[in-house]
């Protein structure tokens, strides 16, 4: 027992439709607008991120040159070159005696540098026999002792160089403990280079807030600055951690999309830590408005398609109803056009296609009669060729009784063509065998034109076997005696080779060739989808298209790439090339 159908009605389905077709796909779009309006919000962001991330790191670098200066300012003053090697002794490193004259010119000199300068802590020179010039006289202590400052370890190190030194503690400063970032350089003898001392620049975080403070990516985004070695620098107290590196970092279960920069002169790297929900908040706002004035445009659509369902239904019933009337055998009924829309037109249809359906019999019926007619003419001409062979050898009797012998070939040669032609049973033949047909056909025509005719055939023996469509040859080779004979003597080649897995024939003649414009023709003809020529009329040859037939029909056969192929026009002769996938007996 078959199970019912759900039945829905014309009405039902539209509303579906309308709910598949528009609802749907406007959800989709929707989302896909949502996700790509992020990422590029979200590329836009990383993009002008990276250019602020530039110029920062341009700025800190020109800070940090200023501050280098600093450090190089011993090496100008030969009364600090002096003095240091006047403190030249570490046998005794908790420091020596410092005259009076001596303090004044080293903190006039340090003064003078750190003068209205708010981003310094202190700028400290540090002797080789313990003692300490800065200019925090009060601030800071008169000696210094190796185990207290193992930060030296890298100074000395640098044998010269700038140091940037990430944040660490130092008990020089009197009455506390104090953690800053610092920029120091061995200071050594022009001549000797011999160590002199270490002058030290403390850094607060005023001067890399006048640089990062003002830079704002997003409401919740981090800066930070770190050395080479990873090492916290700004923000003085924060959290190490979270300098990352990648695209995308995950913190406490928050996606962070990270930018840095590292610079080339001092290795500092510049990292900023934007959450990507920042970046997505204009993407919501947007989101949401448009949410809501496409639902309300939905809802308006839904209304309106009610209505117009409604109208759409009615002449559509009306047309079921005549239908049903038909379908009982009642071909006198006729739809009323109410609307001149495609529904109008489909009643207008129905009304046609009733009154067709008793010529439509009839037409049937004659058909099945031509069918019958056409039965009896194919057995006809199974028959008829019987009678033909009879003649032909009849013929071939006498011609050679009456020795003619070039009657007799030709009676011989027709007889071929005439068996191999009405041979249907095979649609593949070999290689061979069409190019005896041919031979057979070039000797007929030869034997008519005479000398203007000449052939040559340069087969390869191993390719004999290999199948090709039968009768693919002779229009072409008709083609070529047709169009190519002029006043002089024509020789028409036949060769085979093979590329690869494919068969090649080439056929080409030295006759009257084409001008570029009757070879263009030609192959508009040849490769155009449908054939535009007129049809022939009956009893009419039609000409010059064997050749769009050979390559439809080889196209056909075996698809892109093989066919018939034109090699072009020149002042003599033309070469035809025929391209077939290699077969053989056994994969017919």
């Amino acid at each position: 027992m078959k199970s019912k159908r759900l039945f829905l009605s014309l009405r039902m389905k539209f509303i579906i439709l309308l709910l598949v077709l528009i609802t749907i796909p406007f959800f989709l779009i929707g989302f896909i607008t949502y996700k790509q309006y992020s990422r590029n919000v979200e590329a836009d962001a990383i993009t002008y991120t990276e250019q602020i991330i530039d110029q920062i790191t341009i700025n800190l670098d020109r800070y940090i040159k200023d501050m280098d200066r600093l450090t190089l300012a011993p090496y100008y003053d030969n009364n600090v070159i002096g003095i240091l090697n006047a403190h030249l002794s570490t046998t005794n490193t908790s420091g020596n005696f410092v005259k009076s004259e001596e303090a004044a010119k080293m903190n006039l000199m340090i003064s003078s540098l750190a003068i209205d300068r708010s981003e310094l802590q202190s700028i400290t020179i540090f002797a080789n026999d313990g003692t300490i010039f800065s200019n925090l006289q009060e601030s800071i202590a008169k000696n210094w002792a190796y185990e207290d400052n193992h930060w030296m370890d890298d100074v000395i190190a640098a044998n010269g160089d700038l140091v940037i030194i990430p944040p660490h503690t130092v008990n020089y400063y009197i009455g506390q403990n104090k953690e800053v970032v610092s920029i120091a350089r061995v200071v050594r003898a022009t001549l000797t280079n011999e160590q002199l001392g270490i002058v030290k620049v403390d850094l607060t975080e005023t001067g890399f807030r006048k640089i990062l403070g003002s830079a704002s990516f997003s409401p919740n985004s981090q800066l930070y600055v770190s050395d080479r070695q990873n090492k916290l620098l700004y923000p003085l107290h924060g959290k190490v951690d979270l300098i990352a590196t990648g695209p995308k970092i995950t913190i406490d279960g928050e996606t962070l999309i990270t930018a840095t920069k590292q610079s080339g002169y001092t290795g500092m790297k510049v990292t900023v830590l934007i959450p990507q929900d920042d970046m997505k908040v204009g993407a919501r706002q947007l989101t949401r408005s448009t949410l809501f004035i496409s639902l309300g445009a939905i809802l308006l659509a839904y209304f309106f398609a009610g209505i117009a369902s409604g109208r759409l239904v009615k002449p559509i019933r009306h047309l079921q109803m005549k239908m049903r009337k038909v379908q009982k055998g009642d071909f006198q009924e006729r739809a009323v056009v109410t609307t001149y829309d495609e529904i109008g037109q489909l009643t207008f249809g129905f009304n046609i296609m009733v009154t067709e359906i008793e010529r439509l019999v009839k037409e049937v019926y004659e058909s099945k009669l031509r069918e019958q007619e056409a039965e009896f003419y194919a057995l006809q001409s199974q028959m008829n060729p019987h009678f033909i062979y009879n003649t032909l050898e009849s013929i071939n009797s006498l011609a050679l009784q009456s020795n003619q012998f070039e009657v007799s070939d030709v009676v011989v040669n027709l007889g071929r063509l005439l068996r191999y032609t009405v041979d249907r049973q095979d649609k593949y033949v070999f290689l061979k065998d069409e190019i005896s047909f041919v031979k057979a056909y070039l000797d007929i025509q030869s034997t008519r034109l005479g000398i203007n005719l000449s052939t040559e055939f340069y087969i390869e023996i191993g390719h004999d076997y290999l199948l090709i469509p039968k009768l693919i040859l002779q229009p072409l080779v008709e083609n070529v005696i047709e169009h190519a004979l002029e006043d002089d003597p024509v020789t028409v080649k036949i060769m085979s080779t093979i590329e690869e897995e494919d068969l090649i024939i080439l056929i080409e003649d030295n006759g009257a060739g084409m001008t570029t414009e009757r070879m263009a023709y030609v192959k508009k003809h040849i490769y155009a989808e449908r054939d535009e020529t007129l049809r022939q009329r009956f009893g009419e040859k039609k000409k010059e298209f064997a050749l769009r037939n050979v390559h439809r029909r080889l196209y056909l056969l075996y698809g892109e790439g093989y066919g018939l192929f034109i090699n072009g026009a020149k002042d003599r002769g033309i070469q035809l090339t025929l391209r077939f996938p290699l077969r053989y007996e056994e994969d017919n």
